[in-house]
């Protein structure tokens, strides 16, 4: 788990850090703390970065975009993050909620520099996340479960590379990372089942789990995933997955 504190007024930030790495030493928490604060940083951090992460954002940056559209952005790498405000701006609170970055928690900045009257109200916040944290720690792994005959197949999302119409069957190919399996079932039947924003399920013939994504030729209309194996597409259905990535920029 990283921490991030982004706030564009330095002796605020350094202050931050100081009270903020105490109480979560003081909690236990097994973290990094992030040396980044600006939005463009923070968000490259956050792709490389598994999550959830800890992120105490300005509401009112001076920087290329705010508080609340960092948020929003780093909801598109980190779902399950746990987003904490620290502002004077408390009218701007109802605005975080219409841009839906479901923040966990609000600090104001009446009580910066006041150790006694904000200790209380860091602590607070991080013992929500504490509790939180392990509540998502125990939740069960997505799977995806497939009765084939007399097999059936159970495999945790995040180990599936992609999933491969055989054509001319009613017949799908299921890469994993140690293996591959061909069962009985229509591809569209599968990707009913790979739902939770991991997978590109718009192509015809194949479901693309994003995570296990190398690199994409756009130009040669190719894709190498994790696992090495290389594919292939026209241009036209290229076109597809540029729009992925184009809304994430």
């Amino acid at each position: 788990m990283k921490v991030f504190i982004s706030d564009d007024q330095e002796p605020q930030r350094l202050w931050l850090t100081d009270i903020i790495t105490a109480q979560l030493d003081a909690l236990h928490f097994d973290y990094q703390m992030a040396s980044v604060w600006q939005p463009n940083d923070v968000l490259a951090a956050v792709k490389e970065s598994s999550g959830p992460n800890i992120y105490f954002l300005d509401i009112v940056l001076q920087r290329e975009i705010n508080g609340i559209q960092l948020a929003s952005k780093i909801r598109d790498y980190d779902p399950d993050g746990f987003i904490v405000y620290v502002t004077v701006r408390d009218d701007m609170m109802p605005a975080t909620l219409s841009a839906m970055t479901t923040p966990t928690g609000f600090i104001s900045k009446t009580h910066m520099f006041d150790k006694a009257a904000f200790i209380p109200e860091v602590r607070a916040v991080l013992q929500v996340i504490q509790k939180r944290f392990v509540k998502y720690q125990q939740r069960p792994e997505p799977s995806l479960t497939v009765r084939s005959g007399a097999l059936l197949l159970t495999l945790h999302l995040k180990d599936i590379v992609y999933c491969e119409k055989v054509h001319g069957l009613r017949t799908t190919r299921i890469v994993t990372t140690d293996q591959a399996y061909v069962v009985r079932k229509n591809l569209s039947t599968i990707k009913a089942q790979l739902t939770n924003g991991r997978f590109f399920n718009e192509f015809q013939s194949y479901a693309l789990n994003l995570e296990q994504v190398v690199t994409v030729d756009f130009n040669k209309g190719r894709v190498r995933m994790q696992n090495g194996d290389r594919l292939s597409f026209s241009r036209g259905t290229i076109k597809k997955l540029r729009r992925v990535y184009q809304t994430q920029e």
